[in-house]
């Protein structure tokens, strides 16, 4: 009797906050979330109709945060049947497929002479006379706020990243690398100079925006996505405002005459750097909060925390709060570093101009090999390579450049190791390290 008692009493509980279906809403009852992976093939659009679910709003059960405004609704599409009839579909009588974001989206709104969508889920877009099976788009959540049905916004799948094998292992041994290279130059006080603290600042930003984007990868951030994704954003903007303050460094240092350093210069770096680099930031936060729900904006969108938690840059509007910005800060750090080889170059020949042997000879002061070394070394320090990295979004069908872009993400996936073995295992670091 007592266990009688106790199970009605915890069926009822269960009832009173949501974790049991009862019957008291016959509307809602009828419809469930159910993940992409559950629905077959042969499903139709009486079975499964595809929602869009942002990473951020994903839930642990496959739902989207946002089902319960789309069961209180009376969506309703208009479906051509096998014998050229018409029907009109509720949403809250079927199974809402929450299916995620592709690295590559186009949204579009369609009105009702503009499309025809069958019984079996594929939507024939007139304008482009284009054909798209049912998972190749999804339908947005937000259409509660639009003059749905009589406009439809669907999003297209239309390209997916190219995925590189080993990436996860590659970029776990770069973060390890950063580590070691960090604590390094705090460890020695000769490496602690401005430059120096400039270069370990640039490197600790782009180690979080690594560890962010692996953790992301692994989804072990799914709790906090949008948060990751914000803070991704700033550090990843701080990692070129930090290599620009680096090239200016170094070229300062290459050819300032007076080598003193200025007491707080590392503190006004500091504030240049975060306080810009929050600016940014806060723009693409109020774009993403304010236009998430409006339709007509949302090609413009930084969409953090869709596809990944990071900001999409993939997408041509990535060039106002992304490209845009970060090609302008790589081409003056390539600048920068020609001026800089410019000077090095003048001032060692005027060097061998100087020491011309007796002969008729000129003494070789420097071996190719480390000539190369060194400029690949300042390069590396200018971040000259994220220029290509910033090349390598353009998106061509060719086989080559898919070869192309694939090294340029394998050599940024393991950034950490050339820095480590450019900065760390040189004999002047080593000579410093054997004295400490």
């Amino acid at each position: 009797m007592n266990l009688k008692l106790f199970g009605t009493f915890l069926v009822l509980s269960l009832a009173k906050f949501g974790a049991v279906h009862t019957d008291c809403n016959d509307t809602e009852g009828k419809s469930f979330v159910k993940v992409d992976n559950n629905c077959n093939d042969d499903d139709d659009l009486w079975h499964c109709i595809r929602i869009c679910c942002p990473r951020k709003n994903m839930m642990a059960n496959g739902g989207c945060s946002f089902e319960e405004q789309l069961f209180r609704t009376k969506l309703n599409l208009s479906i051509k049947l096998d014998d050229n009839s018409t029907e009109a579909l509720y949403f809250n009588n079927q199974t809402l497929l929450t299916t995620p974001f592709w690295a590559l989206e186009e949204m579009i709104g369609l009105t009702k002479d503009e499309y025809t969508l069958y019984k079996n889920g594929t939507i024939y877009i007139h304008s482009d006379k284009r054909l798209k099976t049912k998972e190749e788009y999804c339908f947005y959540p937000h259409q509660i706020y639009s003059d749905f049905p009589e406009t439809i916004w669907i999003i297209l799948h239309e390209w997916n990243v190219i995925f590189i094998p080993g990436t996860n292992e590659l970029t776990s041994v770069s973060l390890i690398c950063y580590i070691f290279t960090i604590g390094i130059y705090l460890f020695v006080k000769e490496l602690r100079n401005v430059f120096g603290m400039c270069l370990v600042s640039c490197i600790f930003c782009i180690f979080l925006t690594y560890l962010i984007w692996l953790i992301d990868e692994l989804r072990w951030i799914d709790d906090f996505c949008l948060l990751a994704g914000y803070i991704s954003y700033f550090f990843d903007f701080a990692t070129y405002l930090w290599l620009s303050i680096t090239s200016f460094c170094l070229w300062k240092k290459v050819t300032a005459i007076d080598r003193q350093e200025h007491r707080h210069q590392f503190m006004f770096y500091s504030i240049f750097v975060w306080g810009i680099s929050a600016i940014p930031l806060g723009i693409i936060v109020l774009m993403n909060h304010l236009w998430e729900e409006d339709l007509q904006k949302w090609n413009w969108l930084p969409l953090v925390g869709f596809f990944m938690c990071s900001v999409e840059f993939y997408r041509w509007s990535s060039w106002v709060y992304y490209r845009g910005i970060f090609m302008i800060l790589s081409a003056m750090n390539i600048i920068m570093f020609v001026l800089t080889i410019n000077h090095i170059k003048k001032t060692k020949k005027e060097i061998n101009n100087l020491t011309h042997r007796p002969d008729g000879t000129t003494m070789c002061l420097t071996v190719d090999f480390k000539k190369f070394l060194s400029y690949l070394r300042i390069f590396t320090i200018i971040g000259g390579s994220w220029l290509l990295f910033l090349v390598v979004i353009v998106e061509l069908k060719a086989n080559f450049w898919n070869i192309f872009v694939i090294l340029i993400r394998v050599l940024h996936r393991g950034f950490g190791i050339l820095v480590f073995v450019l900065l760390i295992l040189k004999r002047s670091t080593y000579r410093l390290l054997i004295n400490k």
